[in-house]
């Protein structure tokens, strides 16, 4: 499924995290990533299994800004919290990290956790990147899918807000 209005979905995604009271560490993790989400938003359809490959444009718009301002520490954001309601879409983690390689763009991204997200190694959320660094060395780009990093629990108004509003955007 293509998204009708790419600009509006980029729009629709920077509106929820910034305004409507998402969880503060959602929020705090995609401070400086308005312009490196829109520059991924031709990624979503592959990181969220919607489509079977990345498309040309994901590509090469990932191919020239992966080293480039926010573009790597934001998709090693969508992948740590890829299961928080907040974001209004679930990102499949195990095609958000083999984005680079199905798009022959190199990156390390094993190296998320301790030089771009400045997390733990032995955090759970570094997990999900080891996990993925052992599987794609042994078998492929395999993550186990209940991998799962939990929040606090607390609903709040503003994630089930910014939800409603991201999957609206995307109808």
């Amino acid at each position: 499924m293509a998204y009708k209005n790419p600009q509006m979905l980029a729009l629709c995604i920077t509106v929820a995290v910034m305004f409507l009271g998402v969880r503060s560490d959602l929020k705090q993790d995609l401070k400086g990533c308005q312009d490196a989400m829109s520059d991924l938003y031709s990624c979503l359809p592959f990181v969220t299994n919607k489509a079977k490959a990345p498309d040309s444009t994901c590509c090469s718009t990932l191919k020239v800004n992966i080293d480039k301002g926010q573009t790597k520490k934001c998709l090693c954001t969508l992948v740590k919290d890829r299961d928080d309601p907040g974001l209004g879409f679930k990102v499949d983690a195990n095609r958000a990290m083999s984005l680079p390689s199905a798009c022959h763009v190199p990156a390390n991204i094993s190296k998320c956790p301790e030089e771009l997200l400045h997390l733990p190694l032995d955090s759970p959320a570094s997990q999900i990147f080891k996990q993925f660094t052992e599987s794609s060395q042994n078998v492929g780009h395999k993550v186990s899918k209940s991998t799962s990093i939990k929040g606090s629990g607390k609903k709040q108004f503003g994630i089930v807000m910014a939800g409603a509003l991201s999957i609206w955007c995307l109808v």
